[in-house]
């Protein structure tokens, strides 16, 4: 199932020209930061917004929000039916400049593709992650960031003195896009993919690849020659620094007839959605495995990336600072974690600061990491490096009747 035949019912088409590095612009002037779209983009269709809210990941799921993270981390990879390339009858031959790539704003350093599953074989499965590829002429330049699964098998194709081969896929469906984007063992995005299609999963090979169905695939290698990339508006809203990046030499683009580029415009809620929510499931079970854990949401506040809210059920002192500790092991780059009972909302920030309020006391309850790796991404850390705080929002067990709220 591609991108096309699984279309929200609320999706807004717009058919008056817009150019390239105008959508952005055009999209906040109208309002329409978190509505699924169809554009008209230089003639092209262009899409976005499909899985801009946690609560339209849940509608493409089949689950309430509060079930998110618990539904998650239940499921059970699914093996996937495999066809030949053929079959998926993309026989329409395209250049780079027949894609509709957005330029996103103004100091980028060129149209981005924000939406293509870069798969890569290996010891007979394939990877897929997203990646951002900035347009260089007839090229593209990969940004692959260290030590992650493609720059690890790129790493070695080059010290093997050959090049990667890939396909990039753009148009998959948007749990495809949402299994590329989660942390799932070496290999295993499509059975994930599967588990969270519930089996419909059909995949297709070409040669060492298995191809998602989708609107567009661009056929290639990473090389070893290098060139600059960026700068380039990341999660913060934030320009992420210039760095050289290995170039994608591009062997041949294939299409669908009519196809529907589809596009993550850089810091946006959807950008926020497909980067930060899969982390939900491995907090939530790391968590897990030091407490009775009842959810986790990764924050808006935090860019759904930085600051998550655990609620746990608590039945002895210390498990607040436990569930800390295993939120912060689970995933690198969070800076921020609040520790709250079964009664606080987690969805509703004031009763996060209500907890904090009146649950909390610094000299007791706070959690320090100096010096901890973070997130580059973050411009307040140097090179990665951060403090991590955690703060253990949950009643004294030992005297609840002091805690107990007026409904």
């Amino acid at each position: 199932m591609r991108l096309s035949e699984d279309i929200p019912d609320d999706v807004i088409r717009i058919d008056r020209e817009i150019k390239h590095d105008e959508v952005v612009s055009f999209v906040k002037k109208m309002g329409y930061d978190k509505t699924p779209l169809i554009l008209n983009v230089e003639g092209k269709k262009v899409a976005m917004n499909f899985v801009s809210t946690r609560e339209r990941l849940c509608r493409y799921l089949g689950i309430e929000r509060d079930q998110l993270a618990k539904y998650l981390s239940s499921l059970d990879y699914i093996d996937f039916e495999v066809e030949d390339f053929e079959s998926t009858g993309m026989k329409k031959k395209l250049d780079l400049k027949d894609l509709p790539i957005i330029k996103y704003f103004p100091k980028d350093g060129g149209k981005y593709i924000t939406a293509g599953v870069v798969i890569a074989p290996f010891n007979g499965k394939c990877n897929a992650c997203i990646h951002r590829l900035m347009v260089k002429d007839n090229r593209l330049v990969a940004r692959l960031v260290k030590p992650r699964h493609t720059y690890l098998l790129w790493e070695k194709a080059i010290r093997e003195g050959r090049e990667l081969e890939v396909a990039i896929a753009i148009g998959v469906h948007p749990l495809v896009l949402f299994a590329s984007a989660t942390r799932v063992p070496e290999g295993e995005e499509f059975r994930y993919a599967n588990a969270l299609l519930r089996g419909k999963l059909k995949l297709y090979k070409y040669g060492k690849l298995l191809i998602p169905p989708a609107e567009i695939v661009i056929l290639g290698r990473i090389t070893a020659e290098m060139e600059r990339e960026g700068p380039f508006v990341d999660i913060t809203g934030t320009y992420d620094v210039v760095r050289e990046q290995p170039v994608v030499e591009i062997d041949e683009i294939l299409s669908v007839s009519n196809p529907i580029y589809y596009s993550i415009t850089p810091a946006s809620s959807e950008h926020q959605v497909l980067m930060g929510i899969p982390y939900e499931p491995v907090i939530y079970e790391s968590v897990s495995r030091v407490c009775k854990v009842k959810n986790v949401v990764m924050s808006k506040g935090g860019m759904h990336y930085f600051h998550a809210i655990v609620q746990i059920e608590k039945h002895s002192e210390g498990d607040g600072k436990n569930a800390i500790l295993a939120a912060f092991s689970a995933h690198h780059s969070l800076k921020h974690v609040v520790v709250v009972d079964e009664d606080i909302d987690i969805f509703n920030p004031e009763d996060i600061e209500y907890a904090i309020a009146t649950r909390f006391q610094a000299d007791k309850d706070l959690v320090m990491v100096k010096g901890a790796r973070g997130s580059s991404l973050d411009p307040s850390s140097k090179d990665g490096i951060t403090t991590k705080l955690g703060i253990d929002a949950t009643m004294d067990i030992t005297r609840r009747e002091a805690f107990e709220r007026v409904r």
